[in-house]
C-alpha cells in the first residue's frame, strides 16, 4: 500500500476530527499509527503484549497502549479506548512518539561533559557518579558561601510529581529562582484572582457547547486537548439541527480551525480584546444578558458600562478591528441569544501569553451571559491534591536564600498576582540584577531556540555553570556545561495532570515499559541523587528511594480522597462519581499500574469569593502596549501554529516532519503565506524568496500566495529554522522567534509576542 502526503493528512484530519467531517472512520488513525512508526524495525516472530500508560510530549495527558513484541520492542502507540479525555484517540505527535524513543540521532545517550568552548562540540562521556559529583561539589559550594539563591531551575515540563519534586528540591536547596515555562493555566490564575478571587484554572464544557466564539484559539490545530477538542467537535456536528452547535472562529488566517467553522471572522491582528469589549457594550445597551446571574454574582457593572460606552462603541470597535459595526451587533445578539454559549481565549496552541486585557475581555462575555460554572460553559476548577508532600522543614541558609527577591521579579510589588517570569528572569540574569546566577539547571525547555528576547545566546553563556537534563541535543544543551540525559516517558516513572481545558480531575500514570535502552536516568531520580548528595535538610526534604515512591505518594492521596475510579469501571449515570471501592492502598496501586489512569467525572466548578468585580481600571488598554504598522514596517507577521510542527522543546519528529506540507517547507526553505492582493502589491509571485524584516532582524522563506490569508499580513509558521537536531530539521527553513515583536504586558509582567510588524522585499 503506498501514501503519500495527501493520504497522510486526510488520515490525520480524519482522526483527529471524527468521521463528521471525513469519510474516514476513527480506525484511520490506527493506519496513521503505522506509517508514521513504519521505520523501527519489526521482529518477524514473537508473542506481543500491551501496556498501558500516559503520554508526557505535551500537557494533554492522553491515556496511550504501547505494543511490544516479547516485552522487548515497541513497535506501536495507538489511545486508550478507555481514557475519559481522548478516548481510543491520538494526535500524530503521540502516534509518532517511538521516534522519541529510538531516533539515536537525536538522543543524548551518556552524561556528558564540555570538553572545548560552549558550543563547539566537543563532549567527553562521563559516568554518572561522576557528573553527579561535580554538580553536587557546586551547589555545596554555593550554599557554604551562602549563594544559595544563586542557584535557578527552568522547567518547561508540564504538571506532576517530577515537576513537584523539581520544586520542592530548590525550596529545600535555599533558592527563590525556580522558573517555570509558561503555560496558559498561568495567565488563568492571574485571571481568576483579580475577577474572582480566587486562584485556579479555567476549564470548558466544551462538548455540550452551543455556541463557541474563539477569539483565535486554533481548537483543531492544537489548543488545549487535541483530542477533547475532536470529541467535542463530533458533538457539535450532529446531524440533529437543534444539537448542531455553531463555532465562530475570530482569526486573521483561515486556519483549519477557521476553515471547519461555521464562521471565520477575518479580524486586524492584536484587536481581539477591543472586538469582546466591543460585544460586551451592545450585550450591556441592548440588556442582551442574564440579568439574574449579573445580579447575584457581578459587581462593578454600571462603572464598565461607562468605560465600554466611551471607548467601546460599535463604530469605534469597527474602525479598531476592520470589521463592519453591523457584524459586531450580530455577533453580541447571536451569542447572547445562544443557549449554552462560551467564549474562549488564548491564541494559537495556547503556548504564548496574551496580555491580561485580551484574556479580561474574553471572558466579560462568558459573565455577562450566565456561563460561569454551568454546563456548556467555562467552570473555575477547583484545586484537586494531587500531591501531598510532607512538611518542609527548612535550615537556617535555606531560609536565607529564600528571603532573596527572585530574578524573574514573579509575586513581587510590581507584578504581585504572577507567579512565573521567565522571559523577565533571562533579562535580569543579562544584567545580574539583583544578583548574577552561578549555576543553571535546565529541563525540557530550550531558550536558545524559542525565546524572543535580544541576544539569548550570549545571556545563556554568561551564566557560568549550566546543566541540562535534555534527552536531546537542542540548542541550549549544545551550550551546557554538563549534560544529564533524561529518559523518555517510555523508560521513567512519571505522572501527568492538571490537563488543561478539561472540566474534571484526571490523573495519569506514566510507567517504563522497559529498562532505558541509553545510560539515561530520569531528571527526578538525578535530583534524588543531587539531594542524598548533599545531605542534612535537603535529603529530609526528598526522602524517597526513587521516583516509584514519589509516584507512589501522590497515589496515596488520590486513595485516600475515596473519589474517582479507573478507566475499566464503568461511568456512573449523569457524570456523578461514586466513593472508590478499594479496600486497601496495595489493591488500588495494582490497579492503577495496570490502567494507567484515575479520574474524577464529577464537576462542580469554584464559587470565588463573595461577588466577582470587574475594575473598569484593569481593562484599561495601556497605549504603550499597542504596536502599529508604520512607513517602514508596514505589514503584520502573524505566527502559525501548526499540528504537525512542534514549536517549544520537543523536536519535531522526523516522520511529521516529511508531510510538512509544501506550503510550510520546501526543500530547506520555510514557506510563509500572503494574500493575493498582498502580493500584487508589493510585485510578489507563487514561490518568490522574500527576506521578511522586523525591528529586531530579518528571515528569509518563500511565498505561497493564499486567498485565506488576511490582506496585509505574512502568516510564519513556527517551530523550523533549527541549528541542531538530525539532518530532518537541522538548517531547514528559519526561525521566526528572534524577529517577533515582544512587549511586556504592564499588568502582569508576561511577555506578549505575536503580531509583529515587518517590511518584506524579494531577494
Amino acid at each position: 500500500m503506498a501514501i503519500d502526503r495527501r493520504d497522510f493528512l486526510k488520515f490525520v484530519v480524519g482522526g483527529a476530527v471524527g468521521t463528521v467531517i471525513s469519510p474516514l472512520p476513527w480506525v484511520s488513525m490506527d493506519e496513521v499509527a503505522k506509517w508514521s512508526q513504519r521505520w523501527a524495525p519489526i521482529p518477524e516472530k514473537g508473542g506481543d503484549s500491551y501496556i498501558l500508560s500516559t503520554c508526557k510530549l505535551c500537557s494533554g495527558g492522553c491515556g496511550i497502549r504501547i505494543r511490544l513484541i516479547e516485552g522487548k520492542r515497541a513497535v506501536k502507540i495507538d489511545g486508550n479506548p478507555n481514557h475519559p479525555v481522548n478516548r481510543g484517540g491520538l494526535c500524530p505527535l503521540g502516534l509518532a512518539g517511538l521516534q522519541y524513543l529510538y531516533q539515536e540521532d537525536i538522543r543524548v545517550r551518556s552524561p556528558l561533559k564540555r570538553a572545548g568552548g560552549r558550543g563547539s562540540g566537543q563532549w567527553k562521556p562521563i559516568a554518572w557518579e561522576e557528573a553527579l559529583s561535580e554538580v553536587t561539589a557546586r551547589l555545596k559550594e554555593l550554599r557554604l558561601n551562602h549563594l544559595s539563591h544563586t542557584v535557578a531551575f527552568l522547567n518547561g515540563a508540564g504538571e506532576g510529581s517530577q515537576t513537584q519534586l523539581a520544586a520542592r528540591f530548590l525550596k529545600a536547596y535555599g533558592s527563590p529562582n525556580y522558573i517555570q515555562l509558561f503555560q496558559l493555566s498561568d495567565l488563568e490564575a492571574i485571571l481568576t484572582q483579580t475577577l474572582h478571587g480566587v486562584r485556579t484554572r479555567l476549564s470548558y464544557d466544551l462538548p455540550r457547547a452551543h455556541y463557541i466564539l474563539s477569539f483565535g484559539s486554533a481548537l483543531l490545530d492544537g489548543w488545549g486537548n487535541p483530542c477533547w477538542i475532536a470529541q467535542a467537535f463530533k458533538e457539535w456536528r450532529r446531524d440533529s439541527r437543534q444539537r448542531r452547535a455553531r463555532v465562530i472562529q475570530i482569526d486573521t488566517m483561515a486556519t483549519t480551525t477557521a476553515s471547519l467553522a461555521d464562521e471565520w471572522i477575518a479580524i486586524k491582528p492584536d484587536s481581539e480584546g477591543v472586538l469582546a469589549l466591543g460585544l460586551a457594550q451592545v450585550m450591556i445597551e441592548k440588556g442582551w444578558l442574564d440579568k439574574e446571574f449579573i445580579r447575584s454574582r457581578i459587581s462593578g457593572l454600571e462603572e464598565l458600562k461607562g468605560l465600554l460606552n466611551k471607548d467601546y462603541t460599535p463604530d469605534q470597535v469597527a474602525g479598531e478591528t476592520t470589521l463592519d459595526r453591523e457584524t459586531i451587533i450580530r455577533l453580541a445578539k447571536d451569542f447572547s441569544a445562544a443557549k449554552q454559549p462560551v467564549a474562549l481565549w488564548g491564541k494559537g496552541k495556547g503556548e504564548s501569553p496574551v496580555s491580561l486585557f485580551e484574556a479580561q475581555a474574553v471572558h466579560l462575555l462568558n459573565l455577562l451571559v450566565g456561563s460561569v460554572n454551568r454546563p456548556g460553559g467555562v467552570y473555575l476548577q477547583p484545586d484537586f491534591q494531587y500531591v501531598t508532600w510532607p512538611k518542609l522543614d527548612l535550615d537556617e541558609t535555606a531560609r536565607k536564600g529564600l528571603d532573596q527577591p527572585r530574578l524573574d521579579g514573579a509575586f513581587s510589588n510590581q507584578y504581585p498576582k504572577t507567579g512565573q517570569l521567565a522571559g523577565r528572569f533571562f533579562a535580569n540574569a543579562n544584567l545580574k540584577k539583583p544578583y548574577p546566577i552561578n549555576v543553571l539547571l535546565i529541563n525540557e525547555a530550550n531558550p536558545v531556540f524559542s525565546f524572543s528576547e535580544k541576544n539569548i545566546l550570549e545571556v545563556v553563556n554568561q551564566i557560568p555553570f549550566i546543566v541540562s537534563f535534555s534527552s536531546f541535543m537542542d540548542e541550549t544543551t549544545s551550550q551546557a556545561d554538563l549534560i544529564l540525559p533524561a529518559s523518555t516517558f517510555l523508560e521513567r516513572w512519571d505522572d501527568s495532570y492538571g490537563i488543561p481545558g478539561i472540566p474534571f480531575p484526571v490523573y495519569g500514570l506514566v510507567k517504563p515499559i522497559f529498562p532505558p535502552i541509553y545510560n539515561t536516568r530520569s531528571v527526578g531520580e538525578a535530583i534524588l541523587s543531587l539531594a542524598k548528595n548533599l545531605g542534612g535538610s535537603i535529603q529530609a526534604a526528598l526522602p524517597f528511594e526513587n521516583m516509584e515512591e514519589v509516584i507512589k505518594l501522590s497515589a496515596k492521596g488520590l486513595f485516600d480522597s475515596r473519589k474517582g475510579r479507573m478507566t475499566d469501571e464503568p461511568p456512573s449515570a449523569e457524570g456523578k462519581s461514586l466513593a472508590s471501592s478499594f479496600e486497601s492502598f496495595d489493591k488500588f496501586w495494582e490497579k492503577l499500574v495496570s490502567q494507567g489512569t484515575w479520574y474524577h467525572p464529577e464537576s462542580k466548578g469554584e464559587s470565588g469569593k463573595g461577588r466577582w468585580a470587574f475594575s473598569p481600571s484593569t481593562l484599561q488598554n495601556n497605549p504603550q502596549e499597542k504596536v502599529q504598522t508604520g512607513k517602514d514596517y508596514p505589514f503584520w507577521m502573524v505566527p502559525q501554529s501548526l499540528l504537525l510542527l512542534q514549536s517549544g522543546y520537543l523536536p519535531n519528529p522526523p516522520f511529521l516532519t516529511k508531510y510538512l506540507g509544501e506550503e510550510t517547507l520546501k526543500k530547506n526553505k520555510l514557506v510563509v503565506q500572503i494574500h493575493p492582493n498582498t502580493a500584487r502589491a508589493i510585485s510578489l509571485r507563487e514561490g518568490d524568496l522574500v527576506e521578511i524584516k522586523s525591528v529586531n532582524g530579518k528571515i528569509e522563506a518563500r511565498i505561497h500566495i493564499f486567498e485565506g490569508a488576511r490582506p496585509g499580513c505574512v502568516f510564519v509558521p513556527i517551530g523550523m529554522g533549527h541549528k541542531a537536531y538530525d539532518p530532518t530539521l537541522k538548517d531547514r527553513g528559519a526561525n521566526p522567534y528572534p524577529i517577533l515583536d515582544t512587549r511586556v504586558d504592564s499588568l502582569t509582567g508576561l511577555d506578549v509576542a505575536w503580531a509583529t510588524p515587518v517590511k518584506i522585499q524579494k531577494v
